[in-house]
């Protein structure tokens, strides 16, 4: 069940960052995936807390976070710039679908303050450079048209697989329905044009990559680039999970990140 979580407010160099914060122990920073935000994580935040220092930011025009560029290098500068508010020390990463690419793209530029990387469900970017697709310009479209409600409604009936329960969809699709335009402008962009697999190689830190067998989303052919590419990365698949199993099976998956991160 969904814990409220109180927002904190750091002010950065593009401007305000919102985020959560909990726990004590280990050192992590989760970022959440483009329709998604800070309270994403609330189920990990509670969980892990005996263990681990945790900070799920909203990205940048996310929650109450201001607007900070449009690419994933971006977004990247605005984590480590927070992360440098956070801790002095090295710190594990956990990254899904957009997040995982900003996450990627830490270890790439700052690859020292980078101790451990969990991937979920993400890939290393469209890498288009003649345009936004269709599938883009339609998100964009519904989120600047649709109540949101109805657009929250729709994503998460793109994420989650056919048996889910109403009291999970309703959960995933309360969160998206907070999704900013400006936030999800950005965001999508970012995605559409990153194409990290020439810089994979400098990836350093030991990496593990879950994928789940009913995300329809960012399937395990778009994680191929990143099993084949990172030098350190082992591979987990999650069986009856769609695209958020941070929620999904937050146990499950708990379990998967805590052992990767704190036991090997």
């Amino acid at each position: 069940m969904e814990q409220q979580m109180p927002r904190s407010i750091v002010r950065l160099a593009h401007g305000r960052l919102s985020y959560l914060e909990n726990g004590s122990g280990t050192p992590v920073l989760f970022l959440h995936g483009l329709n998604g935000n800070g309270s994403s994580w609330v189920d990990q935040l509670s969980a892990l807390a005996t263990s681990m220092k945790m900070w799920a930011w909203d990205a940048p025009g996310y929650g109450q976070s201001d607007v900070a560029g449009d690419s994933v290098t971006d977004l990247a500068k605005v984590a480590i710039e927070f992360l440098e508010t956070c801790t002095d020390g090295p710190v594990n990463l956990v990254g899904h679908s957009m997040g995982g690419l900003v996450a990627m793209k830490i270890a790439i530029m700052e690859p020292e303050i980078v101790k451990r990387l969990v991937l979920s469900c993400t890939h290393p970017g469209h890498g288009l450079t003649d345009g936004a697709n269709e599938r883009y310009q339609r998100r964009l479209r519904e989120l600047e048209e649709l109540p949101r409600e109805e657009y929250g409604r729709r994503r998460a009936k793109g994420m989650l697989p056919d048996e889910t329960s109403e009291e999970l969809f309703e959960r995933v699709a309360a969160i998206a329905a907070e999704s900013r335009p400006d936030g999800v402008v950005n965001a999508a962009w970012a995605i559409q044009t990153a194409n990290l697999i020439p810089e994979l190689a400098k990836i350093k830190a030991k990496t593990l990559v879950i994928t789940c067998d009913k995300d329809s989303v960012a399937p395990l052919t778009k994680a191929e680039p990143l099993l084949a590419h990172i030098p350190d990365v082992q591979h987990v698949e999650l069986s009856g999970l769609g695209h958020a199993p941070y929620l999904e099976d937050a146990r499950r998956f708990n379990e998967v990140v805590s052992d990767f991160l704190l036991n090997r």
